[in-house]
């Protein structure tokens, strides 16, 4: 600080004014980039949150017209079939069945893209379109699949997670589901099952604007990319979140990268959609706006700069011309000069009192001259006084010595 004050008075005030611009200029650069930042989190957790609600929209009308069609099907003719052959089961009453059941399928599932094969399981046989392999070894009735439906006989219908389609040879992944449906005291059951990579081919082409789209059952088995990590940013969640809601964003990090994952559930099928976005690749592309920010405070710094030095130029000039003068006077003791000014600022001000000191100080001299010229007058009067006193006096000594002088003679 002590160092700052012996610093010129102009160096004091660009450096200040400097120092004050810099710091004005970088709270407002990162007020700005910070308000920016937010508004484009916000931004994208509405957006985000709209898309994510769409996607589950229309998966839910997919799966939900699936199960529209599976129950038209079973109801108008299924039912009726396998009822016929339940009563009179004879080969030529099966064999019917067999080409009716068939057609029936190509028909219900023609055009939909999501469907990669169904199937009818009953305690008689299992039935198809024929237009796939069928593996032997798998047995519906002997299944896990069934197991569960005789632990749940009040369950209508089950969602299975993604797998290698059980019923058909192939290595096509493919996501069972499987609807179960009472005749005559019989279970009969409907397996149709859904292609795993239609659906993550339409999640792809219309939300791109994602790094990475998941989904996973209620008990977050995977159903389309959904491993370990993606199962991890689930638990991130919870169904209260959602609830009253299309769907809920926020930022989350897992293994030291942060990410904005948008849920959100599907009624029915009790899915589990999460679309998640490095938060890096959001927000990096505020960089160049950073980086613009920076490049105006620079170049507002750089002629603010030029400014401060002209202005504080400009104020300092009559300072140090008024102290060019003060130290004339000191130095030179020259009382001679006046300090011009024509302003009546504080500069003005004390080039006033310093002209009325030069005059006065002019004054006091003429009078101090003066006083001197008196005091050498009246010294040479006391002078010439006390030369006339001496010369009387010795006269008056000569006039005692002289008459005595004279007697002893």
């Amino acid at each position: 600080m002590s160092l700052f004050k012996n610093f010129r008075f102009r160096t004091r005030i660009i450096l200040v004014c400097i120092v004050i611009l810099l710091l004005n200029s970088i709270a407002c650069g990162s007020i700005y980039y910070n308000y920016v930042f937010k508004d484009t989190l916000k931004n994208y957790y509405s957006s985000s949150e709209d898309m994510v609600s769409q996607m589950r929209m229309h998966l839910t009308n997919e799966m939900r017209s699936i199960t529209e069609q599976v129950h038209a099907m079973y109801s108008t003719v299924l039912y009726s079939l396998i009822s016929d052959y339940a009563q009179k089961q004879d080969s030529s009453t099966y064999v019917k069945m067999l080409g009716e059941i068939s057609d029936i399928i190509s028909e219900s599932y023609q055009g939909d893209r999501y469907i990669h094969s169904a199937s009818i399981e009953t305690e008689f046989g299992s039935f198809s379109n024929f237009t796939r392999i069928k593996n032997h070894d798998f047995k519906f009735m002997d299944s896990s699949m069934k197991k569960y439906f005789d632990e749940n006989p009040q369950e209508t219908i089950c969602w299975y997670p993604a797998m290698v389609s059980p019923i058909f040879q192939g290595n096509e992944v493919v996501i069972p589901v499987v609807y179960k449906f009472r005749l005559d005291r019989r279970d009969i059951f409907v397996m149709v099952s859904l292609k795993q990579s239609e659906i993550d081919s339409y999640l792809k082409e219309v939300y791109d604007s994602y790094n990475q789209i998941f989904i996973a059952d209620k008990d977050n088995r995977n159903i389309i990319n959904c491993e370990e990590k993606e199962q991890n940013i689930l638990n991130y969640f919870s169904s209260e979140e959602i609830l009253n809601k299309n769907a809920v964003c926020k930022e989350i990090e897992l293994d030291g990268e942060v990410y904005l994952a948008t849920y959100t559930e599907m009624n029915g099928t009790e899915w589990k959609i999460c679309a998640i976005r490095s938060a890096e690749s959001l927000v990096g592309n505020l960089g160049k706006l950073r980086y613009f920010i920076v490049l105006i405070i620079c170049f507002c710094a750089v002629i603010s700069i030029v400014v401060i030095i002209l202005f504080a130029r400009n104020i300092t000039m009559p300072l140090e011309q008024l102290s060019v003068l003060m130290d004339k006077v000191t130095q030179d003791e020259c009382f001679q000069g006046q300090f011009q000014y024509p302003y009546k600022d504080e500069v003005g001000k004390l080039a006033k009192s310093f002209n009325f000191m030069i005059i006065k100080i002019n004054q006091l001299i003429v009078e101090l001259n003066e006083n001197i010229e008196e005091l050498k007058v009246e010294k040479d009067n006391v002078q010439a006084v006390q030369k006339q006193k001496r010369k009387a006096e010795l006269k008056a000594l000569q006039a005692q010595i002289n008459p005595h002088f004279l007697l002893t003679h």
